[in-house]
């Protein structure tokens, strides 16, 4: 299990393609102003965070956390997360975030919840057959 919590969208993509690549599940957490997302991924079993993120934006394009703060007990709240999950996945209780990703908004104290579906011409996760056409079906 690995457990990401960086503030670096590169980092985020990189060890989603090792963990896809080694088969072990993901913690991914961000905070961002006043607003946190948490999910796990297990490509094993489900989607990974390129089914859900499919190109990185470009450099430049998303501001900093530096740049636009971090509401501090926001940090912790998605860290605790994403320590119950890492608890959960490696003892095999309870039901995991997978698929699904968790959004809070702690400046007005509200939770949101997003499915996400396995994309079957994920760069990174689909079948490679399935990869294959659709890279041969798209048309610009």
């Amino acid at each position: 299990m690995v457990v990401e919590a960086s503030d670096n969208l590169e980092t985020k993509y990189l060890l989603n393609e090792v963990t896809v690549a080694l088969g072990k599940p993901l913690s991914l957490g961000s905070v961002q102003g006043f607003q946190g997302q948490v999910s796990t991924f297990d490509a094993r079993q489900g989607p990974c965070y390129r089914c859900l993120f499919p190109k990185p934006p470009k450099p430049g394009a998303t501001p900093t956390c530096e740049e636009t703060g971090v509401f501090g007990p926001l940090v912790g709240i998605i860290g605790s997360i994403q320590a119950a999950e890492t608890i959960k996945k490696i003892v095999g209780i309870g039901t995991s975030l997978e698929g699904r990703l968790l959004v809070l908004d702690a400046l007005n104290m509200v939770f949101n919840q997003t499915k996400i579906v396995k994309d079957p011409c994920c760069s990174t996760c689909g079948e490679p057959e399935q990869k294959t056409s659709c890279k041969t079906s798209f048309s610009p």
